[in-house]
């Protein structure tokens, strides 16, 4: 496919997950550190202008749900470090944002999201933390007020991924549901090499996985004895899964490289992490994979998610400044 040069949307800084608020024209994006962000943060854009906002730590509020999370310590804005991100609608009507965060606990935060005034506003509601040795990436919300984590290292805490798990390709995670109940599961069939993107289906029947290393999109039943597992392999390492407005999955990552140049380039002082990447669109029922975006290494870092909006993809880079806007082309 051709392949164009972006407009981009400035303020964002390491956009590695983006999800839209439902019913509105915002869109949220996680912002982590790295070299030129000391500070993780979460953004907001205004799609109707590309506009974008600071929502936290700056006018981040706080209103601890006890009877929902249980005490616990308060969330540091200086320590909170974004990663994967989800937005869904609670049964009062109201959103929330669930965010993985490495900061001072290893954990799935709670935010609630006031959308009444001229930019959205987040209110800390509360947390999960993650069992074991486990490390979150990637969150989905699940009907009913539980979500999946894809995570590596162990619930039982018998080992913590190494780099050197990583690049063997051995399973060294998968994906983990929190119930309401305050209950951990491991899903069944979903134990992968270096677990990043995850999704789940609207009816939560159905969720999905990506495998960064071994560049593979794994499709498993979530309840009952048979996973029903299906697995492709790709030609990018596979980071972050969206849904598209029409019911089809985007995930986003570099080609032509490895795992462990991926790592080079990302733990370095460059605040840019230039490698090619693509955005590919993937058929949730025949799991066919169709290329809609290459993104050149000279005009953004490598993608770590693509999000359809309106009749563009966006694309947010965990190394990088802004967030890239490419026209939504298919075959």
């Amino acid at each position: 496919m051709a392949q164009s040069h972006p407009r981009m949307i400035w303020g964002p800084v390491n956009a590695e997950d983006l999800a839209p608020v439902p019913g509105t024209d915002w869109v949220i994006t996680s912002g982590m550190t790295g070299p030129s962000a000391p500070i993780g943060r979460i953004y907001a854009i205004d799609a109707r202008d590309g506009s974008s906002s600071e929502i936290c730590p700056y006018r981040l509020g706080i209103a601890l749900d006890e009877a929902r999370f249980g005490p616990q310590p308060t969330l540091d804005p200086l320590v909170f470090q974004p990663h994967g991100i989800d937005v869904t609608t609670r049964a009062d009507g109201k959103a929330e944002l669930l965010v993985v965060n490495h900061g001072g606990r290893e954990s799935v935060e709670y935010f609630e999201i006031d959308v009444a005034g001229a930019r959205p506003m987040l209110r800390w509601i509360g947390g999960v933390e993650l069992p074991g040795t486990t490390v979150g990436n990637d969150v989905a919300a699940l009907p009913g007020g539980g979500f999946v984590v894809s995570t590596t290292g162990d619930a039982a805490g018998r080992f913590a991924m190494t780099l050197e798990m990583g690049m063997s390709g051995v399973d060294t995670g998968g994906v983990m549901e929190w119930s309401p109940a305050g209950d951990w599961r491991e899903i069944s069939g979903s134990q992968i090499n270096t677990a990043n993107g995850v999704a789940a289906s609207a009816d939560g029947e159905w969720v999905f996985v990506a495998g960064f290393a071994t560049r593979e999109i794994r499709k498993l039943r979530r309840l009952g004895k048979d996973p029903q597992a299906v697995t492709i392999v790709t030609e990018i390492l596979v980071d972050n899964l969206t849904w598209t407005s029409d019911g089809a999955l985007l995930a986003a990552g570099p080609h032509s490289t490895t795992m462990a140049e991926v790592v080079e380039h990302h733990f370095s002082d460059n605040p840019k992490l230039a490698l090619s990447s693509r955005i590919i669109r993937i058929d949730p029922t025949t799991m066919a994979v169709e290329t809609v975006v290459e993104v050149a290494a000279e005009d953004f870092g490598s993608a770590c998610t693509g999000l359809h909006v309106g009749d563009e993809i966006w694309v947010g880079a965990a190394r990088d400044e802004g967030v890239a806007r490419y026209p939504y082309c298919r075959n």
